[in-house]
């Protein structure tokens, strides 16, 4: 299927969802910079998370928070055409990560969250093996060298 091409309020409605949200997330960066960030942590997932920045995993799929609050503000043909794209990535994190099983909420509740990337750990880490990890990443990540 061909995508026609972006009109100005294509171009329009980015713009405004990248206004919209500078001041939830701390860096104005643009859909094209975001969608590159989330393809970039997704990458780093895949390689295996460094242990010391386990406690961080959490803070680092920002780019992922911000892609699910962009969404609804972006016009159908930007969605449509950056749609396929945004789930090839997500196909890509789920394969290299597992679900956690968090306190005091059952698998179905996790499995209800329309953020469900915040409820997923990494399969694999590297780094120092000792360096304690999140308790809801059970069983723990392969470590691998």
């Amino acid at each position: 299927m061909e995508i026609p091409l972006l009109d100005a309020e294509d171009y329009a409605s980015v713009h405004r969802a990248t206004q919209l949200l500078s001041t939830r997330y701390l860096h104005v960066l643009t859909l094209n910079a975001r969608m590159e960030a989330w393809a970039e942590f997704v990458a780093e997932v895949e390689e295996g998370v460094e242990t010391v920045w386990a406690w961080e995993f959490d803070n680092d799929i920002v780019d992922r928070d911000w892609l699910h609050d962009a969404w609804p503000i972006l016009t159908e043909r930007v969605r449509r055409h950056r749609q396929p794209e945004l789930d090839a990535l997500d196909v890509r994190f789920r394969a290299a990560t597992a679900p956690i099983k968090p306190f005091g909420m059952s698998q179905s509740e996790v499995a209800g969250q329309t953020r469900w990337w915040h409820f997923r750990y990494p399969l694999l880490v590297t780094g120092d093996p000792t360096e304690q990890l999140p308790p809801t990443w059970f069983p723990p990540p392969i470590h691998i060298e």
